[in-house]
């Protein structure tokens, strides 16, 4: 299909990993538009961290992968990658990359290319890929992760800032903190795959959980340190006739959970199968710990408990929430012994009636309302962007 655009997006993540909102933009576009998404850079020493991706290690060897007719997915040449904590080695490693990248990106019909990053090392490649116009996607403070060296990340992503064409962040909070160095960020708020919750799975995909006594809270999402284990647990022991369901990788110790008769772990599922499992469960439980990390998001888990019907049961970790609480669309708790009773209300105030109206509202934050109000800001952009030849003039 011919275009005047194409899409380059270098992101922090697999394809085929968890689905935050590199890949739900990605898919939108590649409806009209052609995307090469470049996925996470792996490396010998990414492998000696976590040995279960070794076999990602090969994947650059299948070149540009077709998944749809305007979509491919490229994984990069497997070099250093250590720019977390030596930035100027991963500049120079780009440069290699670069190669590799351009080669499976070189434009054909597009008279645009639009280069997309989600990550504040991704920065040194604008005006390095023959771009139109640059967008940095924030789907979170990176700097705040326990894996990232925060002066380094800071630093690097005030460069990205002030370089960067237009800047797309997922929460009001993330966008407020950074208008200041680029008047051009729009908050664009996390949503839901409407294919996944407009599918009618089979109930065999969720035996397992239909097993279980109702009722049913369920945690669906990573089992990280942002995550407060002893909330979840407090809850469980105090509510012993509610089922405490959770869905997910898990990367610290449950080990105090799982002695309990009520908390029931499903492992890590296909993300297709949330919108069923969140069905059969009176609420989703969102009991992040406050801090820098989690202050400015709302993660996409609170926008598929509403489009499943439930309420989301969230601790006061984001003042992002608040709209959302005033609406009645989600409990807030501003104490431990507050939350596990908010999830006992949720439970007992579980009906059909409660479940149309959140829905109502879950449903229509969909990722084809988001791309369309990115793509009216890209167009924008482009109108006032002058071209190549202009700009040789101007310099």
């Amino acid at each position: 299909m011919s275009s005047s655009r194409e899409h380059l997006y270098l992101s922090s993540l697999f394809w085929d990993g968890l689905w935050i909102i590199q890949q739900p933009i990605c898919q939108e576009i590649q409806r009209e538009e052609p995307v090469l998404f470049v996925e996470r850079i792996v490396s010998v020493f990414t492998i000696m961290r976590y040995p279960r991706l070794w076999p990602r290690l090969f994947r650059w060897l299948l070149g540009a992968r077709r998944l749809s007719p305007n979509l491919r997915v490229l994984a990069p040449l497997p070099l250093f990658h250590l720019g977390h904590r030596f930035p100027l080695l991963f500049r120079l490693e780009f440069a290699l990359q670069r190669y590799w990248i351009s080669f499976w990106a070189r434009r054909r019909l597009a008279n645009h290319l639009i280069l997309w990053f989600d990550h504040p090392l991704f920065g040194c490649a604008i005006g390095t890929m023959g771009e139109s116009l640059s967008v940095y996607h924030v789907g979170d403070d990176v700097a705040e992760f326990r894996t990232s060296h925060k002066p380094t990340m800071n630093r690097l992503e005030e460069r990205a800032l002030k370089r960067a064409d237009v800047v797309f962040a997922a929460a009001d909070g993330l966008a407020r903190a950074r208008v200041g160095k680029n008047p051009k960020t729009f908050a664009i708020q996390n949503a839901i795959d409407t294919s996944a919750f407009q599918a009618e799975l089979p109930g065999l995909n969720f035996a397992d959980i239909d097993r279980i006594p109702e009722p049913r809270v369920t945690f669906v999402g990573v089992v990280d340190s942002w995550v407060d284990i002893g909330l979840l647990e407090a809850t469980a022991r105090t509510l012993p006739h509610v089922s405490v369901v959770i869905v997910g990788p898990l990367n610290i110790d449950t080990g105090h959970l799982r002695r309990l008769d009520n908390v029931h772990f499903l492992g890590v599922r296909d993300r297709r199968l949330v919108p069923g499992i969140l069905r059969r469960c009176s609420a989703t439980l969102v009991p992040f710990v406050p801090n820098d990390l989690t202050a400015r998001i709302v993660p996409a888990k609170v926008f598929e408990g509403m489009a499943a019907g439930i309420v989301p049961v969230c601790t006061s970790f984001s003042r992002n929430l608040d709209s959302f609480e005033r609406q009645g669309l989600v409990f807030v708790a501003r104490s431990p012994a507050e939350y596990v009773e908010l999830v006992g209300r949720a439970v007992s105030e579980d009906s059909p009636e409660r479940r149309a109206t959140i829905s109502g509202f879950g449903l229509k934050q969909t990722w084809s309302a988001r791309w369309a109000t990115m793509n009216e800001v890209i167009g924008r952009q482009l109108e006032h962007k002058p071209d190549a030849e202009e700009a040789d003039r101007a310099t």
